[in-house]
């Protein structure tokens, strides 16, 4: 790093090698439906009915609704739910390399993972994907006719082809949310279920059998300058959906034959459903370039994945967050003037893409 004075306002400024991002984008790929049944063992849950916490010693001893609830032969009715996905990665001992990766059909030169992102090294390639300046180029899939997605002009003659086929298996760690009424035969109440894919040693994360393409077109590569070549950098997310909830009661086996007319206490909720997962992968272009510093913060949102947990221990109060032209929606929380009637902006946590929040 060295310093010059700039004569035009009088003022010395920094010159430093920072990474400057030529291209961010991210891209889906095919979802992926997994059969889900809950367990003891991998998950953990908590239950809230009207507005008592469960674990009060509830079972079938006759509890009014006013207080705890008898969940003795219990019947659940979701309609509504929310799947948070916290954590995904590839599984252990998944092989990715650099030939998984590819930029105009020509493999990467090399591919690393650092700090939770992939690194991939473009020097040994950019003889073969950048031509003389006026020569053009036509390696890359995008403004087809009657195609959906439209390219940007200037994709004609410096567009690239960009492709990941990433191996399966997937891990990953989800919060469910699921909302409703819950009916004994002789009151029904409002519910909310909280199933987290937790051990007592942490995450527990659920494997999903499957391999994914990630495929963006019009993907702006710069020149390599100084001898310093650009690198993609890329990681991994998800968003993800519950279909056909079904909640069912598991109760203990009767101690005696004589004691079997007696409905025991319930020990767990067990949920059966279709997890529909929605891989994404974000991408940047980058390249170190040489900056005369004089800079100012940019504004970003905060990922308020955890602190806006509808399941969380604690909660925090979900608020709008704008900076610049990111907006947050309004994660207000429920008013409960009876059973199943709350308002209609009611969300039951934050939400990750589109496809959360899905109503029965």
């Amino acid at each position: 790093m060295s310093c010059f004075k700039n004569y035009t306002n009088d003022v010395t400024e920094n010159l430093v090698f920072l990474n400057k991002v030529f291209y961010d984008n991210s891209g889906t790929s095919c979802p992926l439906i997994y059969p889900l049944t809950t367990n003891a063992n991998d998950f953990t849950q908590h239950l809230i009915i009207g507005q008592n916490e469960c674990g009060c010693g509830c079972g079938c001893n006759g509890y009014s609704c006013n207080s705890c609830f008898d969940l003795c032969n219990a019947v659940f009715t979701v309609t509504n739910s929310c799947v948070s996905v916290t954590a995904i990665k590839l599984g252990t001992g998944t092989t990715f390399n650099a030939s998984d990766v590819t930029i105009d059909g020509l493999p990467v030169t090399s591919l690393t993972l650092q700090d939770g992102r992939y690194y991939a090294d473009l020097s040994g390639i950019m003889a073969e994907i950048t031509d003389c300046p006026g020569t053009p180029k036509d390696r890359h899939i995008c403004a087809m006719e009657n195609s959906c997605d439209d390219c940007n002009i200037q994709c004609d003659n410096d567009g690239h082809f960009f492709l990941a086929e990433v191996p399966g298996p997937w891990e990953l760690c989800t919060n469910i949310v699921l909302e409703g009424y819950v009916s004994n035969g002789r009151c029904t109440t409002d519910f909310k279920l909280c199933i987290k894919s937790e051990s007592t040693s942490g995450c527990s994360p659920i494997e999903v059998t499957a391999s994914n393409n990630f495929a963006l077109s019009c993907v702006n590569i710069p020149c390599q300058s100084q001898g310093i070549a650009p690198a993609l950098r890329f990681n991994f997310d998800a968003c993800a959906m519950i279909l056909n909830p079904v909640i069912t009661i598991e109760t203990p086996v009767p101690p005696s034959p004589s004691q079997a007319s007696v409905c025991p206490d319930p020990t767990q909720l067990i949920l059966t459903a279709s997890l529909v997962i929605t891989p994404k992968i974000n991408l940047q272009v980058v390249r170190p370039s040489l900056f005369a510093l004089n800079a100012t913060e940019v504004d970003t949102c905060c990922d308020d994945l955890g602190q806006c947990d509808a399941c969380s221990a604690a909660p925090m109060p979900c608020m709008n967050h704008v900076h610049n032209s990111c907006e947050k929606s309004n994660h207000s929380s429920c008013t409960e003037n009876g059973p199943r009637n709350c308002d209609a902006n009611h969300q039951i946590a934050c939400q990750c893409c589109e496809t959360n929040g899905y109503r029965f």
